[in-house]
């Protein structure tokens, strides 16, 4: 590789590198996160063929392998300048995305978690509710992470309110499919629990540790 500059060579390498690696992570992480939802409508935590915990700590991890890659890839794209991340829609979309998940997950643990783990089942209307809730938020902002990563061709014409336009009406669909349906069936399994720990939520009662 004569009379290549290194510094031209070396750069996109890691970029690429790094770019394999936070598709790589965010495709697991997705997998596991569907996988837990759909374990939790199925009651298959309850029967204790799947483990929430560890579940939990898998995306966890994998979560945090995203942040470090997709900082890096700013880092190594346009660069950590905050005038440059803003008028970027896309990119400034998917980092205040990400950053409610990341939100969203820490209250799952430490608040809709409790809910589910009782042994006894208990849970008023308005706690189910809301873990309802931030299980429907998780979900979604999984779902648009993973549409706004993939927007590369219509990026050029959005801008970051068009971006968040579609995860706030997104979100509203989530949060009626959720409240409407998901919540009698969450409903229904803690009623039906007797010594068994089941699911601790919604498909994003996996996302965080």
């Amino acid at each position: 590789m004569l009379g290549v500059d290194p510094h031209e060579f070396l750069v996109p390498l890691i970029r690429q590198s790094v770019l394999m690696m936070h598709l790589f992570a965010f495709a697991f992480a997705f997998v596991l996160v569907a996988r837990a939802d759909i374990a939790m409508l199925r009651g298959q935590y309850q029967e204790g063929r799947y483990d929430l915990g560890r579940d939990a700590v898998y995306t966890a991890w994998l979560l945090g392998l995203l942040w470090v890659s997709g900082v890096a890839l700013i880092g190594l794209g346009i660069g950590f300048d905050i005038a440059a991340i803003t008028a970027n829609g896309k990119v400034f979309a998917k980092v205040t995305v990400v950053t409610i998940l990341t939100i969203n997950g820490i209250f799952l643990h430490h608040y809709a978690f409790p809910v589910f783990a009782d042994k006894q089942g208990k849970a008023s209307s308005v706690r189910l509710l809301i873990c309802t809730i931030l299980g429907a938020v998780s979900s979604v902002s999984w779902f648009c992470a993973s549409a706004f990563g993939a927007a590369r061709v219509v990026a050029p014409w959005l801008g970051y309110l068009h971006f968040m336009l579609f995860y706030g009406i997104s979100l509203a669909a989530g949060l009626f499919v959720a409240i409407l349906f998901v919540r009698p069936v969450l409903r229904r399994q803690l009623e039906r629990r007797s010594s068994v720990v089941p699911s601790a939520g919604f498909v994003a009662g996996a996302v965080a540790e």
